[in-house]
């Protein structure tokens, strides 16, 4: 089967229930492209402010949670087959996304479309809207 151009998969996740679907549905996708997915977590930046040694606590603390976040999705993905690899970046998911896809050379986002996000995103979601107009890749949307 022909790629149709889609080698690499960029699939973000956050603690929400939603990005169960997510995965499964980049899974589906990777298997029906032979298409690597590349599984990213953007963490909460660590203030400036912080001095040693906690700026450090505050980091490992952080790292930690993103790697407990991204853990049952790198196991699914793992289980399935697919080619992939977690990538964890730090600050607003919406630039980390954008950032991923020009650094990762992504050709497909495959996301949710609300996540944690608060009121302001409710119709698509703050970050998925966001996502649509910063990248010049697909996005699929999982509702």
């Amino acid at each position: 089967m022909e790629s149709n151009g889609i080698k690499q998969i960029l699939t973000p996740v956050d603690e929400s229930l939603r990005s169960q679907r997510v995965v499964e549905r980049s899974i589906e996708m990777a298997k029906t492209f032979q298409a690597k997915i590349i599984l990213l977590h953007a963490r909460q930046k660590v203030p400036d402010i912080l001095g040693e040694p906690y700026y450090q606590k505050v980091l490992n603390l952080f790292m930690e949670k993103a790697e407990t976040t991204t853990a049952p999705f790198k196991k699914l993905l793992e289980e399935s087959g697919v080619d992939h690899e977690v990538l964890i970046l730090e600050g607003d998911p919406a630039q980390a996304i954008a950032a991923a896809v020009e650094g990762e050379k992504s050709d497909l986002v495959v996301m949710g479309t609300r996540g944690l996000s608060d009121l302001k995103g409710m119709a698509l979601g703050s970050v998925s809207h966001k996502v649509l107009h910063a990248v010049d890749c697909m996005v699929l949307l999982v509702p």
